[in-house]
């Protein structure tokens, strides 16, 4: 099926919008849930991210990255850091289990 350059173009853009939302929604997440388990204080955390669009699509990553510091603000500009699981969605379920029942 052929395609003019503009209607591709349009796809590029339409996908991109998509992703810039679904990266703030899920670095909305990231940040609201560290701070009700009141994990943010002068420390860094690292946050474990499963799946192969964080993985594969940098530009998703780097949205993320940037909503979640821009959510931050000036008081906790670097204390979050996102970074892939290697090893499927079983290991990423046991992370968040180990963590809650943890409680750390």
């Amino acid at each position: 099926m052929d395609s003019t350059l503009a209607s591709r173009e349009m796809v590029v853009e339409m996908c991109d919008v998509v992703a810039e939302r679904a990266a703030r929604v899920a670095g909305a997440g990231i940040v609201e849930m560290i701070k009700k388990l009141g994990r943010l204080e002068k420390k860094m955390r690292i946050v474990i991210v499963e799946g192969g669009l964080y993985d594969h699509y940098r530009v998703f990553r780097n949205y993320l990255h940037s909503s979640v510091l821009e959510m931050l603000g000036d008081e906790f500009p670097d204390h979050v850091v996102t970074e892939h699981a290697h090893g499927g969605s079983g290991a990423g379920a046991l992370f968040f289990v180990a963590c809650c029942n943890a409680k750390i």
